[in-house]
């Protein structure tokens, strides 16, 4: 049995990503926490608190985790997910996540308990990990594995400009820019971090159709709720990538990290690279990227995901949504 812990800024990509990790029976989720991101980090765990529900997962426990940055200003991403993270819907659980404990605290409670055998699973900002790191430095080491939705992927070599791939032309890396301090506080420590950002995740679009059809061929709960919650998701991604015959399409950004996690077979292409810190001039934003050690490179090594087999994650998807409850 794989235990998990998912940080999440609960959206509507992290809805579909909880979705799997719910419905997997190989898989022990310890414990969801919220961060700030698609919506407040408060609304971020009643979100995940709905989603769990919505699955019959009433077992699985929320916390929520940091609600700002380390130093930068708060920012948050309403025009893509809704002011609620969820479509502005204004799906709420019957009871909201509570304050206490605190999140980041149950983290390191649960490392202790665990040592060695969790796998933590970032689909937002770092800001959790490096308030954890801050607390306890080996925490990577102690972790069995960490993925993270974020960084440009793997830089050209000598690249000076690795954001300018037309890929990022929309958001770019927001996991990242929206705490770069906290994932910069990431990539400088030891550990088996894999990450999984933009750089793959824009290369699978995905139908609205293929959520429409499946709600409406099952009548399950969890897919009924990704319909309810992407229109507007799906309107942002369809006016960002416009498709033949103005197709609606969608992004399943945090499902490619969970498929990563759960079924690493379908991982067609990564490099263990060192984390380099660039700036967009325009913006002010910075990002990380991977990119070609040194002869005498002495910064740690991550894993950095760049192609996977997407059809092998929409089977996966597409057999989730389609599996009657209860899925325990």
């Amino acid at each position: 049995m794989r235990k998990v812990i998912v940080d999440t800024d609960t959206g509507v990509d992290d809805a579909l990503a909880l979705m799997l990790l719910a419905a997997d029976p190989e898989v022990e989720i310890l414990a969801a926490i919220s961060v700030f991101g698609n919506c407040e980090s408060a609304r971020a765990a009643d979100n995940a608190r709905y989603v769990l529900d919505t699955c019959g997962r009433t077992d699985v426990p929320v916390y929520r985790g940091a609600a700002v940055p380390l130093r930068q200003e708060l920012r948050l991403n309403p025009g893509i997910h809704g002011e609620d993270g969820f479509g502005n819907t204004g799906l709420r659980p019957a009871t909201p996540v509570p304050a206490e404990p605190d999140g980041v605290q149950v983290l390191l409670d649960l490392v202790d308990a665990h040592d060695g055998e969790i796998d933590y699973l970032a689909l937002g900002p770092q800001t959790n990990l490096a308030l954890a790191l801050q607390r306890e430095p080996r925490l990577l080491e102690r972790l069995r594995s960490t993925t993270i939705v974020g960084t440009l992927g793997p830089a050209l070599y000598n690249d000076t400009e690795p954001w300018a791939d037309r890929r990022f032309r929309v958001s770019r890396d927001p996991n990242v820019s929206f705490d770069i301090d906290a994932a910069q506080e990431v990539a400088r420590h030891e550990g088996d971090v894999t990450w999984c950002g933009p750089y793959v995740t824009r290369q699978a679009l995905v139908p609205e159709d293929f959520f429409l059809e499946i709600a409406a061929a099952t009548d399950s709960p969890p897919a009924k709720l990704i319909t309810a919650i992407s229109a507007d998701y799906a309107g942002f991604y369809t006016r960002s990538y416009p498709q033949p015959d103005d197709h609606r399409v969608m992004g399943i950004n945090d499902s490619l990290a969970v498929a990563t996690l759960l079924r690493p077979e379908l991982v067609a292409g990564a490099v263990r690279r060192p984390l380099q810190t660039f700036q967009d001039p325009a913006t002010g934003d910075r990002y990380l990227a991977g990119v070609h050690p040194s002869r005498d490179e002495t910064r740690p090594q991550h894993r950095v995901i760049f192609d996977m087999d997407f059809d092998g994650v929409l089977d996966l998807i597409g057999e989730t949504l389609r599996r009657p409850l209860p899925w325990r």
